[in-house]
């Protein structure tokens, strides 16, 4: 990956990919990520993630001010992902969100790059996404230069299904932490960093 901030693909095998329970993207949105949430969130709920979605509605309830920003609140996430050092971050979606995410993250002082795991149609339906993102983890995990791996989920990998818990723990000693932010369960960009921070902080506490 460069230094240069963008967002850059990384880790896609083509060795061959079990099939996982996903949601084929056909099935989450004709128009993908702009289908609306409501239709997202049904997909998502098919798709597994109901005990998610249901924890971040508890968590972050709505009120009459959700989603102020016109910004994807999963910047929240990235931000917080990319001013922790020795952190790389991994975002998995449709290449319209990480373009606008890696972009507004300049504006933030982001110096580090940006990890992107392309999906598209076939990736969804086959599995393959979660295959690509376990062999970009796994190109990543280098002890010498990070303690951590974010891999965050934006909407259109969340409404399929794709399993970010499946991933290993830990590779050499590269603690690994998925999580699901779509902007149809978490609100804010403030509630967003809370999900990763929280991660983190769970990770730490079976750790200790």
């Amino acid at each position: 990956m460069s230094d240069s901030g963008q967002a850059q693909p990384v880790g896609a095998s083509d060795a061959g990919a079990a099939k996982r329970r996903v949601v084929p993207i056909a099935k989450v949105s004709d128009a993908g990520c702009h289908g609306g949430r409501e239709q997202m969130r049904a997909a998502a709920e098919a798709a597994g993630a109901s005990q998610t979605l249901a924890q971040y509605a508890a968590d972050y309830p709505a009120g009459p001010h959700d989603q102020p920003q016109s910004m994807c609140p999963a910047f929240g996430s990235l931000r917080v992902g990319l001013r922790m050092r020795r952190t790389a971050t991994i975002l998995s979606g449709s290449a319209c969100c990480v373009y606008g995410l890696t972009f507004t993250s300049h504006f933030y002082g982001a110096r580090r790059t940006v990890g992107y795991v392309p999906c598209d149609s076939e990736s969804l339906v086959t599995g393959k996404l979660y295959e690509d993102i376990r062999d970009a983890v796994a190109g990543l995990a280098n002890p010498a230069e990070h303690d951590a791996i974010v891999v965050i989920n934006l909407c259109v990998p969340t409404a399929s299904g794709v399993p970010l818990r499946m991933l290993p723990r830990d590779i050499d000693g590269v603690r690994i932490i998925g999580i699901d932010v779509p902007g149809f369960g978490v609100p804010t960009h403030a509630e967003a960093k809370d999900v990763l921070s929280g991660a983190m902080l769970a990770y730490a506490r079976n750790e200790a």
